[in-house]
């Protein structure tokens, strides 16, 4: 590497002062020109989400995932099983229609939709999980009391039926693999709180 001259570095120095010195009230006024400039394009920019949102101009997908966050993951405990498998089945489908669009597309966008995929993977986990925990604690209560009525379970009373026709039968393992299935409960767990009564 070429060592440079001091004396060059300060004689540049000078000379750019010597501009700024003569022209500075151009050169002020170009700086509050770009900064107002800079200013005019960020409210531009905000105005034109917000219009995007109260026009329905937002993309249905990302509309439904700022609804999910914002308000159906915070309601999960208050859902039945009908109003959860929706969700599931929504969000199923909203991950299928982004792997198609990526298939579609070309390489530069999978960053983009891999992201977008991972968040909808994280919506279904939590409500999957919700679900699965709501199944359990409901068959706990009808196990215990069999004349327990599961208002959550409307609509898909067949589980119910098949839970108590192989509640009543000898084989209390075809319960548990039961329960195992519909509620992704380890066997262990469900031995701890499905006890057979002697």
């Amino acid at each position: 590497m070429g060592r440079i001259p001091i004396g060059s570095i300060i004689e540049g120095g000078k000379k750019v002062g010597k501009i700024i010195k003569e022209n500075h009230k151009e050169i002020t006024a170009v700086i509050g020109v770009l900064s107002a400039g800079g200013k005019v394009i960020k409210e531009n920019t905000v105005k034109k989400k917000e219009s995007n949102k109260t026009e329905g101009k937002l993309h249905h997908r990302k509309e439904r995932h700022e609804h999910y966050t914002s308000k159906i993951l915070m309601e999960l405990d208050s859902q039945n099983r009908n109003e959860l498998f929706q969700y599931i089945l929504e969000v199923e489908q909203f991950i299928q229609q982004i792997k198609n669009e990526e298939n579609k597309e070309l390489g530069l966008k999978k960053p983009l939709h891999k992201n977008r995929i991972k968040n909808w993977n994280d919506i279904l986990i939590q409500i999957k999980d919700k679900m699965y925990t709501k199944d359990y604690l409901e068959f706990i209560k009808i196990y215990n009391n069999p004349n327990y009525y599961s208002e959550y379970f409307k609509g898909f009373e067949g589980l119910v039926e098949r839970f108590k026709k192989l509640n009543n039968r000898e084989k209390h393992d075809d319960l548990l693999k039961y329960i195992e299935e519909i509620t992704n409960m380890s066997i262990e767990q469900t031995k701890k709180d499905f006890l057979p009564t002697d």
